[in-house]
């Protein structure tokens, strides 16, 4: 940390460490001057800047701390901001956000979040659950979707959205992906030597296809437990596959020509370019829970449901419709041609054991 005497109104700038700064005003009259401070440096940081005739854009997330409110010391206001600077991370980066007492306690939340999903991945507390897909024309079940949950030894089980923001922010998705990694290889290898299983599909998430060994890891796991490609369908979100370069098309492109299926996973919740579509690789796309919540009773919601659905068939692919939740519904997509449905309607995630009796039913039923 810089350290020196202040007396003037001269701001005093310190680099803490990598890419964490300090700035202290010595002098700032209220937070309405605080925040039109953090505007003039948000605005300072997002101007571009040329390097060695590289065009280079940065921003920034900055959290602010008033003395007295929030601190006497320069100890005490800088854990303060830090705190602060946490929050307009999580919030969505590129803002200002001011300490508050209840940040504290959301920092300290976090904090054990952290701690227990350390341990959690040390004991493997974690599980794949199975949610089947039906095939709409047939009543057939030609998927089940593997769903990641944490046993937590006294919350019960604990669903992705309640850890895996904390597990992103702190590096502890990449010791998860690869449990993942393991899990869905081992299930594979299972799955595979049963003719009458359908396949398994399992979401990947951003953070896990952008680390550089991560389809060399998926390859080595596949090996490693002789599990068959062609019983796996791999879901990619749509904002993913708008924005992935050359390599990972290429990556995409080896796991079809060696039996794996590509999903295209929660389309319609971004911007989609059309040209960009026919360009990827994928052999399904399925219709995001937002489109499919108001199609049983909002005739706008079926003609874009129904205009999606004619889309993705023009592409050549399979429409698979996610978050089914009631009859109506399903009858509504079975009548505009979707091929698949997967939610509560049809079934809800079960373990493997579960899934596996569940299966045997439906088809012994369809069979009759």
């Amino acid at each position: 940390m810089l350290r020196r005497t202040v007396t003037d109104d001269e701001a005093i700038i310190a680099r803490l460490a990598g890419d964490e700064f300090t700035i202290l005003f010595p002098h700032v009259d209220d937070q309405a001057g605080a925040a039109r401070l953090g505007s003039l440096l948000l605005d300072a940081l997002a101007k571009p800047i040329e390097i060695d005739g590289f065009r280079i854009t940065v921003g920034a997330s900055i959290g602010i701390a008033l003395t007295p409110n929030h601190g006497t010391t320069l100890a005490q206001l800088m854990r303060a901001a830090d705190v602060a600077m946490y929050h307009a991370k999580a919030n969505g980066r590129g803002q200002f956000q001011f300490y508050t007492e209840a940040l504290t306690e959301r920092m300290a939340q976090r904090t054990q979040l952290e701690s227990e999903l350390r341990t959690a991945i040390a004991r493997d507390e974690f599980t794949l659950v199975f949610q089947p897909q039906m095939a709409l024309a047939s009543g057939e079940i030609q998927a089940v979707e593997g769903l990641l949950r944490w046993i937590h030894p006294t919350d019960g089980l604990r669903y992705p959205g309640s850890f895996l923001a904390c597990a992103e922010e702190s590096g502890l998705i990449a010791e998860i992906g690869n449990w993942s990694i393991l899990a869905l290889a081992k299930h594979a290898a299972r799955w595979g030597h049963d003719s009458l299983a359908p396949r398994m599909a399992v979401n990947l998430s951003p953070r896990q296809v952008a680390r550089p060994n991560f389809f060399q890891r998926l390859n080595d796991a596949f090996v490693q437990y002789n599990a068959p490609l062609s019983v796996i369908e791999f879901e990619v979100s749509e904002a993913v596959l708008m924005d992935c370069g050359p390599a990972m098309v290429e990556q995409l492109v080896s796991l079809r020509q060696r039996g794996a299926r590509i999903a295209i996973d929660d389309f319609g919740s971004g911007l989609s370019s059309l040209s960009r579509l026919r360009s990827l690789p994928f052999d399904t796309v399925k219709l995001d829970t937002t489109l499919v919540a108001g199609i049983e009773h909002d005739a706008a919601a079926r003609d874009i449901v129904q205009a999606v659905i004619g889309l993705v068939h023009s592409l050549g692919a399979q429409a698979v419709a996610e978050g089914v939740e009631t009859l109506g519904q399903l009858d509504v997509l079975r009548v505009m041609g979707c091929d698949a449905a997967q939610g509560y309607a049809i079934a809800p995630p079960m373990t493997e054991e579960d899934c596996r009796a569940w299966l045997s039913n439906t088809r012994a039923r369809i069979a009759a």
